[in-house]
């Protein structure tokens, strides 16, 4: 049932398109394969330029995450120091059947499952997801050869392969999932993220999808350090950043409260885990944020969540006639006056805009003030 403080549902036909097939693929600065050995672990079975030119230690970790075994297909993004990483992961069941493939053969070493992670490593991650269906095509194709050829692999490095089309409909698939998976949590996720928070995401195996929220997250405040997948290995990384966003199969993260601000569960249901009491009102999914799901989302409107606040309260700011934040204002942006005005306080404070003030419902005027936090009971 409609209620009349409900925020109308307004078009987003003005906002800029931040997404476009204009341009071209990251470069490719390197490629590699990795597998799993029962007795060594995970090990790179091929990697170019050659570990003489391009150190890939650690990057066997970060390919095959814990719980990989278990699913047939999977993909991660992930860091290599001040590079982006993505690669694709194929898994299937080693049979007796001598049908002359890889799989045909039984290797006791192996445990009765092989498993490839094939990647890129580059220095941009605009469009990296262009290559997603190339990378599972050959990681599938591994999989089944006997002889194992690279030459396709290797041709990413050297622009032999034909380039890799960048098409949007991999953008709005991938956004897509991300709105299924998370539903109303999206909101809470976009303030987060635009407070600049630490925060870090936990899901078992496929971590794709919670990649993918790393990703889209990221677009709305690029201030934000994005990490994507890390394991135990990155703790001392995640203790000296202040502000980030990443993901992980290893749910002990959880116990280490001091390494972000808020702590959010994956599985079946989104659950956030914060002890700051700010940030405790701030990830409640309110009202209105289940109302916005009933527009349809799209890409484009979710990734200018960000440039509509900013835009607007810097206007506010510089106005030299009305520096006052009305009901009209947050409506203008979706956002609800009473829900939404904590955070709305959090993030002047945090981004310094000086001058603004906020109406409450009753139409009084209250400063911005860092040392004021308590919003009006309801």
């Amino acid at each position: 049932m409609a209620d009349d403080d409900d925020v109308p549902l307004l078009d987003d036909d003005d906002d800029e398109q931040l997404i476009t097939s204009d341009g071209r693929e990251p470069n490719v600065e390197a490629v590699f394969v990795v597998t799993f050995d029962v007795k060594s672990g995970n090990i790179i079975e091929f990697q170019m330029p050659e570990k003489e030119q391009m150190e890939l230690k650690g990057v066997e970790y970060k390919v095959l995450p814990s719980g990989s075994h278990r699913i047939n297909q999977d993909f991660v993004y992930f860091r290599h120091g001040n590079k982006y990483g993505l690669a694709c992961i194929a898994r299937a069941d080693i049979t007796n059947d001598d049908d002359g493939s890889a799989l045909s053969v039984v290797d006791q070493s192996q445990r009765g499952m092989c498993i490839k992670s094939v990647g890129i490593i580059t220095s941009s991650i605009t469009h990296i997801q262009s290559y997603i269906p190339f990378l599972q095509t050959e990681a599938k194709l591994y999989l089944n050869q006997t002889s194992v050829n690279y030459d396709r692999l290797k041709g990413l490095l050297f622009r032999d392969v034909q380039s890799i089309p960048i098409s949007l409909s991999i953008y709005d698939t991938l956004f897509t999932e991300f709105i299924q998976h998370f539903g109303p949590s999206i909101f809470p996720l976009s303030r987060l993220i635009l407070l600049g928070k630490r925060i870090l995401l936990y899901s078992c195996s496929p971590i794709g999808p919670t990649c993918n929220a790393v990703y889209f997250l990221h677009i709305l405040n690029q201030s934000v350090n994005p990490l994507f997948f890390i394991t135990i290995t990155d703790l001392l990384v995640l203790i000296n950043e202040p502000s980030y966003i990443g993901c992980t199969t290893e749910k002990i993260f959880q116990e280490k409260t001091n390494i972000y601000d808020v702590f959010v569960n994956c599985d079946d249901q989104i659950v956030f885990h914060t002890n700051d009491s700010i940030l405790q009102s701030i990830i409640k999914i309110t009202r209105n944020d289940r109302n916005r799901l009933k527009k349809t989302m799209t890409l484009n409107s979710f990734i200018n969540i960000g440039n509509r606040l900013s835009r607007l309260l810097d206007r506010l700011s510089k106005s030299n006639t009305n520096q006052q934040m009305s009901k009209d204002d947050f409506h203008s942006i979706n956002l609800h006056q009473r829900y939404d005005r904590l955070f709305i306080n959090e993030y002047i404070r945090i981004h310094h805009i000086p001058n603004v003030t906020i109406s409450n419902p009753e139409s009084i005027l209250f400063p911005i003030s860092p040392c004021c936090h308590c919003p009006r009971s309801n």
